[in-house]
């Protein structure tokens, strides 16, 4: 990158350091967070095509979320291809790591993974908690039409007696 901002290399290294050294009497400051996510962010070249297709992903796995949220088979698949691609992204993180100059400008895929964790990993794994969400709110309703015709067919028996 031809910019004085810092190369994504060296914030990357230096963001553990950001998050766990700069700390006060409390613990943890949320100045050196705040730095850390900024150096993040502006070492990054966001309009990389291949990062568009990423975000573009998961704002289309969200999408799809919400048009299935009541669809409890279809919601299901899209959740646990949510979970199984959060799995592999250690994975997808050496196969980019090796393949970086094919797609992308410089290299992000450092072996601590925390690009594709931050990038890739963490809005998977948000998508997959709102489709669980909606799995659960999905298993309350059936729960609730279960426990009313339950009801009414005893209700009807007692009723006939």
């Amino acid at each position: 990158m031809a910019s004085s901002v810092e190369s994504f290399e060296e914030v990357n290294n230096q963001i553990p350091v950001y998050l766990f050294a700069k700390t006060n009497s409390d613990g943890l400051s949320w100045e050196g967070f705040v730095e850390s996510i900024q150096a993040f962010v502006n070492a990054v070249e966001w309009s990389q095509p291949w990062l568009l297709a990423v975000f573009s992903f998961h704002t289309l796995t969200f999408f799809l979320l919400i048009k299935f949220r009541s669809d409890s088979n279809s919601l299901a698949i899209v959740t646990f291809s949510l979970m199984i691609l959060a799995s592999l992204a250690r994975q997808l993180n050496s196969i980019a790591h090796n393949h970086w100059q094919k797609f992308s400008h410089e290299d992000y895929f450092d072996e601590n993974g925390f690009f594709i964790s931050m990038v890739f990993s963490f809005p998977v794994l948000v998508n997959t908690m709102i489709g669980v969400v909606f799995i659960l709110n999905e298993v309350v309703h059936m729960l609730r039409r279960v426990k009313i015709a339950q009801m009414r067919y005893k209700r009807a028996n007692l009723t006939d007696k």
